[in-house]
């Protein structure tokens, strides 16, 4: 694919460009010509801040380009040796459908729920030292830039479909809880939150509410929070990038001035459902409520982490999501008594698009896609479920689609970065649950993971009754310890 764009720089001025630019997105780890993105821990979700701030060096290139040019020498060559447009790049931000039908993954994990309006996702955000004004109007133009937000959904005889609405219906609530103690305050914001995400309402708007709360000497919070067909993992740091960037703006008298848009969400929809699938078909795995699952979360400690992000690249050439899913696999295999495991697979990246002139970089939306992955995974050593985790998900015969057998779903969300020039962090105060409790897990045992900082942080959320003699807890513990053990490998510290 040729997205047409002359730099005017030299290789070398765009190899440095591109070092600095891996450099930030990986955590400052150093960059030189000839090393690997994905050696260095990049992964699908990476690619798309990697391709988000090259754009704001002047560097125009795509996730498919990253990934078939993978070294920082290769990709500068493609850049500084491309030609002007051919007109792929018109094609590339094209609009898409006004109506269009709900994909495979939104059928089956939103309207298969008993509540599907209360399916969402939310963030609260440090917002400390900004003025309240501004930040309200450069997250209005914000939403209002990415169309995912003006999404409604339809019902027909046919059956439910998405169309556009004419405006996002955004306002910022403001609630100052300064003055209340610790306490209150603590449980005001807790109810705020909640009723927020309550009052999403994905048929007649809006889908996206917010709030900034004032929490005096605390500073300042920001709480947004989206139906999940407007957003996922991925959109988060796209909103984030460009709210940053807005403020700073406005901050500075400068008008608005956000990134062209790349395709929309209603083209790679629609371009989706025109593939052969075999996960078109609606279903609910679990009938286990979200409130009666148990849990238990890893924190895996940052050494091990570190190995695990370095050494299973490059020594058993896999990433760190087919680390997770091959012990996943085998603490499920042992607790259930089985030699094989069907483990679906939630997959976000922006690389997987089901046309190649589709550029959907920067386009907020629901972009899950379930693949399935059958591994032979109890008495296997750890490196050969790896290897083997690693070629089913990422191999030539991968394919996308969801088998009616698994009662695994794994959930990798790859690296969290908070980049020293972004406004907003990570608050740690308490916010309403995005899943309502009268909702149901989608497969009896449910795995989330990231990176967060330093740590691999993995949340095991279970039905009670499959796999049999399991919990959440039990599966947890023997997890931490497969993690533990493949890394003490990988340093040579074990046989």
């Amino acid at each position: 694919m040729d997205t047409g764009t002359d730099t005017g720089m030299d290789t070398g001025t765009v190899a440095e460009l591109l070092a600095g630019v891996w450099s930030e997105v990986l955590d400052g780890v150093p960059v030189g010509p000839a090393d690997n993105f994905f050696d260095l821990g990049g992964d699908s979700l990476l690619i798309i801040e990697a391709v988000a701030l090259a754009r704001e060096e002047g560097l125009e290139f795509t996730p498919l380009e990253l990934i078939e040019y993978q070294t920082v020498a290769e990709l500068a060559a493609r850049i500084a040796g491309r030609g002007k447009a051919t007109g792929v790049a018109a094609a590339v931000a094209a609009q898409g459908p006004g109506e269009f039908a709900l994909t495979a993954a939104q059928e089956r994990f939103c309207l298969a729920q008993p509540y599907p309006q209360y399916v969402t996702q939310s963030v609260l955000w440090c917002a400390d030292g900004l003025d309240p004004a501004r930040l309200g109007a450069a997250l209005a133009a914000v939403l209002d830039h990415h169309d995912s937000f003006r999404l409604r959904l339809h019902h027909t005889p046919d059956g439910s479909r998405l169309r556009y609405a004419d405006q996002v219906g955004f306002e910022l609530e403001r609630h100052d809880l300064s003055a209340e103690p610790a306490d209150r305050r603590a449980a005001a914001l807790l109810a705020t939150t909640t009723r927020l995400q309550r009052s999403v309402d994905p048929v007649t708007g809006p889908l996206v509410r917010a709030a900034l709360f004032d929490l005096g000497a605390g500073g300042q919070r920001l709480f947004v929070s989206a139906h999940h067909l407007a957003v996922d993992s991925a959109s988060w740091r796209i909103l984030r990038g460009d709210l940053t960037r807005s403020v700073r703006r406005l901050e500075l008298g400068q008008p608005l001035d956000l990134p062209a848009a790349t395709s929309s969400y209603g083209a790679w929809a629609e371009q989706l459902a025109q593939l052969p699938s075999a996960d078109r078909t609606a279903r609910q795995d679990s009938a286990a409520l979200v409130s009666r699952a148990t849990t238990a979360t890893v924190r895996t400690d940052a050494e091990v982490t570190g190995t695990l992000l370095r050494r299973a690249r490059s020594e058993l050439g896999a990433g760190l999501d087919a680390v997770v899913v091959a012990a996943v696999a085998q603490v499920v295999a042992r607790a259930g008594g089985v030699e094989r495991v069907a483990v679906d697979i939630e997959r976000h990246g922006r690389d997987t698009g089901p046309a190649e002139w589709l550029d959907i970089s920067r386009t907020t939306g629901w972009f899950t896609r379930l693949q399935t992955v059958r591994l032979a995974a109890d008495g296997a050593a750890p490196r050969t479920l790896v290897k083997s985790a690693d070629q089913e998900l990422h191999g030539a015969a991968a394919g996308f689609e969801s088998a009616a057998d698994a009662t695994v779903l794994v959930n990798y969300l790859g690296r969290f970065t908070e980049r020293a020039e972004e406004l907003f962090g990570e608050a740690t105060e308490a916010i309403g649950a995005d899943r309502h409790p009268d909702n149901l897990l989608s497969h009896p045992v449910e795995v989330h993971a990231a990176v967060d900082g330093a740590h691999l942080v993995t949340v095991f959320s279970c039905a009670g009754t499959a796999p049999a003699a399991s919990s959440a807890q039990a599966l947890a513990a023997e997890y931490a310890t497969l993690l533990t053990r493949l890394a003490a490998e990988l340093r040579g510290e074990a046989s």
